[in-house]
């Protein structure tokens, strides 16, 4: 750095110490609230949105299609760090192509959710949900076409296979949330909005969290290490008969979010 570069930088910190000290010994009093009556207020406004939360959280309408997407997304064991050992340990990938196939997976993602956006809302939920839940199981097939190494059988390269068909799992299951999202938000009270997409999201990376413990519990158990993946075909079967036991209880999801039942909602909210 130049010496001129150093007193440009110096001088733009010194004017900007002096605006905010100007603008400081300008600022009245009065318009400076007391400590206790603000302390009061955010106290006030966190109670208040708490409850409406609570009560929102408590329609069976909305708990009950979180709790489906929360115990789905939990119940499957993640073995992605196992899959990340094996290609880069076992298959010598270089790591820039597993960090491209991640950049193409979140595109998919992006497509996926445009296309629900613009011409799946119309399906009813219930199937649409179980037809995603059903490709997130069969997704992972393709992790175990990559450990038998099936691609070169079919004279597809370990690169191509990781960079264009390895990411199909995470894409289902990450559109399966904008699904569920937009039908909580359909029978959502006006207001609570906000509210119900802060903990939706929470919810949703709390599951995500016990998924990755599960997962990581499941590779131990089935003895996967660095130096030995014989038993990982059997994880990632563990893995698709995981994503297929929320079908037995997908009637918690609701059929249809139409603008009926969100009326009747938001009436009944009101009304309590």
């Amino acid at each position: 750095m130049t010496q001129d570069t150093k007193a440009m930088f110096l001088t733009f910190a010194a004017l900007l110490g002096v605006q905010q000290l100007a603008l400081s010994l300008g600022t009245k009093e009065s318009l400076l609230p007391s400590t206790n009556s603000a302390q009061s207020s955010i106290s006030d406004n966190l109670s208040k949105q708490l409850s409406e939360l609570i009560t929102v959280v408590n329609e069976e309408r909305i708990l009950y299609p979180l709790a489906w997407l929360v115990a789905s997304t939990a119940l499957v064991p993640l073995l992605s760090g196992s899959i990340f050992c094996f290609q880069t340990q076992f298959l010598n990938l270089d790591p820039s192509i597993i960090g491209l196939s991640k950049v193409v997976g979140q595109l998919m993602v992006l497509s996926a959710t445009v296309l629900y956006t613009r011409y799946l809302k119309e399906i009813p939920m219930r199937r649409l949900i179980s037809g995603i839940q059903v490709a997130y199981a069969l997704s992972f097939l393709g992790d175990l076409f990559l450990v038998k190494q099936c691609n070169l059988r079919l004279g597809i390269s370990n690169e191509v296979y990781v960079l264009c068909f390895s990411l199909l799992g995470g894409s289902c299951g990450a559109v399966q949330g904008p699904a569920v999202h937009r039908s909580l938000l359909g029978l959502c009270p006006a207001g609570c909005e906000g509210s119900l997409f802060a903990f939706f999201a929470s919810a949703l990376c709390l599951s995500t969290i016990l998924s990755g413990v599960l997962g990581v519990g499941l590779a131990s158990l089935i003895g996967v290490s660095s130096g030995d993946y014989s038993s990982l075909p059997v994880g990632i079967a563990v893995q698709i008969v995981a994503a297929l036991i929320p079908l037995g209880w997908l009637s918690c999801v609701p059929d249809a979010g139409n603008k009926d039942e969100a009326n009747e909602g938001k009436l009944r909210y009101k009304s309590g």
